[in-house]
Parts: C-alpha cells; sequence; structure tokens
C-alpha cells in the first residue's frame, strides 16, 4: 500500500502548490491593477464605416453631417475618444445651374487611458 501512497501524497501536494501559487498570483496582479503598476491591455478599437451624406443644397459643410455621427459614436463606444476626418465632398447639379453636395468622412476610435 505504501507504493500507492506516496505517489499520491506527492500528487496532492503538487496540486495544492499549483492552487496556491494560482491564487497568489491573482492577488499580485489585482494589487498591481489597482496602483496602476502593470500593464493592461487596451481595448480593440471598434471598426467605424465612413459616413456619406444625402445630397442637400449649397450652404452646408462637413461639420454639420460628421460631427452628429462622431457624437453618435461617442455614446455608442464611450470608452473610446473618436475623432473624424471630411473626406471631400460631391458635387453634383441639378436643373440650370443648381448645385447639390454630398459631404464624406472617416472616423476613429482610440482607447481612453
Amino acid at each position: 500500500m505504501l507504493w500507492i501512497g506516496i505517489p499520491t501524497g506527492i500528487l496532492l501536494a503538487l496540486v495544492a502548490l499549483f492552487g496556491a501559487a494560482k491564487d497568489f498570483g491573482g492577488y499580485v496582479r489585482g494589487g498591481c491593477e489597482a496602483v496602476g503598476a502593470c500593464a493592461v491591455a487596451k481595448p480593440t478599437p471598434p471598426t467605424i464605416p465612413n459616413f456619406t451624406s444625402a445630397w442637400v443644397d449649397g450652404g452646408h459643410n462637413a461639420i454639420e453631417y460628421c460631427e452628429p455621427q462622431a457624437e453618435h459614436y461617442r455614446k455608442l463606444y464611450p470608452q473610446f475618444s473618436i475623432t473624424w476626418r471630411p473626406l471631400g465632398e460631391g458635387r453634383d447639379k441639378v436643373g440650370r445651374g443648381h448645385a447639390i453636395y454630398q459631404y464624406n468622412c472617416a472616423f476613429e476610435a482610440v482607447a481612453i487611458g
């Protein structure tokens, strides 16, 4: 019976040792994160599609159409800083000299913190 008892005792001792080491590692990691001394992975930024406005009459600009979209994404992704940049505007004429425009923008999300 001794030949079963010794290996079993060693196995149980190793299981207890590794279990204690895992718990200790959790305590160390928790303390490290609490004081900001260890690196914490930043969340993956969302991929935000480009925006294209409907065709509109003249007298508008990209800010009028892109900023409300950016605000929507800021509410949707509060853990990210959402910025945008204009991608230019489409121009067309309808009828005699009546110009219409279309505004385009791209968004970027960067983790805060």
